[in-house]
């Protein structure tokens, strides 16, 4: 199986439970935005309202930086074996949360300058889980083939 294919199921699986866990703790009143809306505002210019589009645009840009950071963990996990695949996504998951919370906001202030202490938990858990989803989902699919040409 190809490496992007591998990526593309692994990385919208775990994309999906994320956005969803998300979402629905944004509809309950838990968090007082998605990383839908955060991304948003990080890719739409400056002042660009948060209507259907920017959202759309938001859920875009996060399943595409999924797809991107599980091809770095399939990487790892082929240089470095499928033993333990769960701690490798697991850290990954670290690292991105790292990301989210603290070089994005630092990098991009105009898209949320403080982040409120229950997203940072929040980014916490589901990147965490992100990270052990994509890693679990890899580990199930098969191996790349190597490419002759």
């Amino acid at each position: 199986m190809d490496i992007i294919l591998r990526a593309f199921i692994a990385g919208a699986t775990a994309a999906l439970v994320y956005l969803t866990i998300n979402w629905a703790f944004f509809l309950a009143g838990v968090l007082p935005f998605t990383l839908t809306h955060y991304t948003a505002r990080l890719v739409m210019p400056p002042g660009t309202p948060l209507t259907v589009l920017p959202l759309v645009m938001g859920t875009m840009a996060d399943i595409a930086a999924s797809l991107s950071a599980v091809v770095a963990i399939d990487l790892i996990i082929r240089w470095s074996g499928r033993g333990y695949a769960w701690l490798k996504g697991l850290s990954a998951g670290g690292v991105l949360w790292v990301i989210h919370v603290a070089f994005i906001p630092a990098m991009a202030p105009r898209v949320y300058s403080t982040i409120p202490p229950v997203m940072v938990l929040a980014s916490f858990i589901l990147s965490i889980l992100w990270g052990l989803i994509a890693a679990l989902v890899l580990r199930h699919l098969p191996e790349p083939q190597s490419q002759q040409g």
